[in-house]
């Protein structure tokens, strides 16, 4: 089988950083695994800038980038059988150190945990299926960090984005109001996911504007997602919260503000009483906590959520092939995920 190498760090060129490996064994599942022969791979930032920088890697390389894949099991067997013939989507983990070169997303097939993977509905393409594993999972590990009740307003800066996507849609599921922040163009595919109010951060004053959702009633914020994770949105986000905190002893309560980023260092320290925690998925999946909520999570959202919009790369198995989809992440896409559907 074919699959694509990270050969050398500093960039992602096709022959100089990426190698399509020829003649690769097909690797063979153990019985906790199954085989799947991949038909869509997604592409995360992550992914390009561990090849541009040379993070979360083996030492020496080489070593097979990519998180998520959907595709056919093709092998099974003993208690996962049953999975043989199955359509599924599966989250790999982004530390490719404490992995093999061949776990990844990048291979015409690969072997994973049975018990990691989701089952695909009939009216999912396998592109489709690949948009949610980092998006979905990162956006309700952040969800789990408030500590919300039905009814309660949040707020979800950069609702375009792959985690503010789908915070957007596990937020309505759990019954709260949601304020979505994104740029205009954003406007309809989001008010479609019936979100309680949307802000066009480019329109005016965005402050005022969320200040003023509540209407006659003083807008009181119980929680907030930052799905950028800049300093600036942070910043922005955090005295939001502290200016919606509502009645009450500021000198006792607190709200809760959750970043999707590891760079908990970059970021300033937040006004008043509001309590800042950095969050991401987790790099790798050997903590028992981190694979019992993949295991149970990612099939509920997939049942539950809609997909995002795909911007395809259709190509081969081939180096060319994820150097185009990264360069197309890279230069940026905004309410889109990057997927390559292998041909």
């Amino acid at each position: 089988m074919k699959r694509i190498d990270l050969v050398k760090t500093g960039g992602f060129q096709a022959g100089v950083h990426l190698r399509t490996q020829f003649n690769v064994p097909v690797p063979a599942p153990n019985a906790h695994q199954v085989l799947l022969q991949v038909k869509a791979s997604a592409v995360n930032p992550v992914d390009w800038k561990m090849a541009e920088y040379g993070f979360l890697l083996p030492d020496p390389l080489p070593a097979a980038l990519g998180c998520d894949v959907a595709g056919v099991v093709v092998k099974a067997s003993g208690t996962h059988a049953h999975l043989l013939g199955q359509r599924v989507v599966t989250y790999l983990g982004a530390n490719k150190a404490q992995s093999t070169v061949d776990q990844g997303a990048y291979v015409e097939q690969v072997v994973v945990d049975a018990d990691l993977v989701a089952a695909l509905p009939d009216a999912m393409s396998f592109a489709e299926a690949t948009t949610f594993p980092v998006g979905a999972l990162t956006a309700d590990l952040l969800l789990r960090e408030l500590s919300l009740q039905k009814g309660d307003w949040v707020l979800v800066w950069g609702a375009s984005s792959s985690v503010g996507y789908f915070a957007v849609q596990r937020a309505l599921a759990r019954g709260y109001r949601v304020i979505a922040v994104a740029s205009g163009s954003h406007e309809a595919a989001l008010t479609e996911l019936h979100v309680t109010a949307f802000v066009d951060y480019r329109k005016g004053d965005v402050v005022a504007q969320i200040l003023a959702v509540g209407g006659d009633e003083p807008l009181v914020l119980n929680g907030a997602v930052d799905c950028i994770g800049g300093p600036d949105t942070f910043g922005t986000c955090a005295q939001l919260v502290h200016d919606a905190f509502g009645p009450g002893d500021t000198d006792t309560r607190t709200t809760t503000l959750v970043v999707s980023t590891t760079n908990s260092m970059g970021l300033p320290t937040p006004p008043g009483n509001v309590q800042a925690r950095p969050v991401d998925l987790g790099t790798a999946l050997d903590k028992a906590e981190t694979r019992e909520f993949v295991r149970t999570a990612l099939p509920e959202i997939i049942r539950e959520c809609r997909a995002m919009k795909v911007r395809s790369v259709v190509g081969p198995m081939a180096a060319e092939t994820v150097q185009e989809a990264f360069q197309v992440n890279k230069d940026g896409v905004s309410g889109e995920k990057v997927v390559i559907e292998w041909n």
